[in-house]
């Protein structure tokens, strides 16, 4: 599709253009694990944190709207009814407009995420300021917002998406699962020595901060990372580097920066082994979780008698370089493949 021509948009001042509201206060570390978005000041993943269970009786946010996250002005549009974070200074923001549609959501979007692109966390967008900014929008020859082509255009663009992606699908179609018929079998307590048990931080003994440090808990998303938080006082954090899993909700993950811990969260010190080998340690070792369910956890001494397989070097002990270089090829495809889909 060609670039768009905007030389015949006008200009609309947002307070006159939307509803403006914010969310009632909230804190994603209050909810347990479920199916509402919990849409928060992200500026990813749609601005979804987490997926919660609404308590009893709580009403929900509804859908069908733009949230514009205060600390950089990225926005997104929300198909459903969701959670959003409200209470402080940087709740998310929520726009709505009885004209809007999914598709002239996802144009409006795009357009107020490139016209806030100059707040910042030490300049945040509020209720009054959001009012008088100015975005472009095509016109009808009525003057107002032409609804209609933001529609049609969207449509189009979501139709080449889907072809372009079925492209690149089929240019993957000669990749092959990996070969592991060589690979030999380890006593995984025999391949690292170090298994550690972090401080325990509770939900009630950590504040969240978007700006703070991961918060690790038993969880299979998110590299198991419920949300960023302030440091505490007196509780060291654990080490980037190294491979966390929860006893319960097994699941394996490499940790790139400092971070604290829920309960029953452990770790494996994997700090002399490059990031690319422990990012593929972490899939080998992602072949045991099935084993363990939620009411029956793996806990460090039973870790340690596992064994996973893994590639070999010619004198039969784990190729560390072989490991490191296939992830490093794994990455600059999935790079590739990113730039392919963001081109779209």
């Amino acid at each position: 599709m060609e670039k768009i021509d905007t030389i015949e948009w006008k200009e609309f001042i947002v307070g006159e253009l939307f509803d403006i509201s914010r969310p009632i206060a909230r804190s994603q570390l209050t909810y347990e694990d479920g199916h509402v978005a919990f849409v928060a000041s992200g500026n990813f993943n749609n601005g979804v944190s987490k997926w919660c269970m609404p308590k009893e009786g709580e009403v929900l946010d509804d859908g069908n709207c733009i949230t514009v996250s205060p600390l950089d002005g990225s926005a997104f549009y929300q198909a459903d009814s969701f959670l959003g974070r409200g209470g402080a200074g940087s709740a998310i923001l929520m726009l709505r407009n009885v004209n809007l549609t999914e598709l002239s959501g996802l144009f409006i979007s795009s357009v107020i995420r490139r016209s806030l692109t100059k707040y910042t966390y030490s300049d945040q967008l509020n209720s009054n300021s959001i009012e008088t900014e100015i975005i472009r929008l095509p016109a009808n020859d009525s003057g107002e917002p032409d609804w209609a082509y933001m529609d049609e255009y969207m449509s189009e663009i979501m139709s080449e998406a889907e072809t372009n992606l079925e492209h690149l699908s089929q240019t993957d179609g000669d990749k092959h699962s990996v070969d592991v018929s060589n690979w030999c079998s380890f006593i995984i307590g025999d391949l690292f020595s170090n298994f550690v048990k972090p401080a325990v931080l509770h939900t009630r003994q950590v504040v969240e901060s978007d700006d703070g440090i991961p918060y690790v808990v038993r969880t299979k998303f998110d590299n198991g990372i419920k949300c960023r938080v302030q440091p505490v006082d007196g509780v060291k954090p654990s080490p980037a580097g190294v491979i966390t899993w929860g006893a319960e909700n097994a699941t394996f993950f490499y940790q790139t920066e400092p971070f604290l811990s829920g309960r029953d969260i452990y770790f494996i010190d994997t700090r002399e082994y490059s990031p690319m080998t422990c990012l593929f340690l972490t899939s080998c070792l992602q072949t045991i979780t099935h084993k363990y369910p939620y009411n029956f956890g793996l806990f460090p001494d039973l870790l340690k008698k596992e064994r996973i397989k893994l590639p070999v070097d010619a004198s039969g002990e784990p190729d560390w370089a072989y490991m490191d270089k296939y992830m490093r090829a794994v990455m600059e495809s999935a790079k590739f493949n990113l730039s392919v889909m963001q081109s779209i």
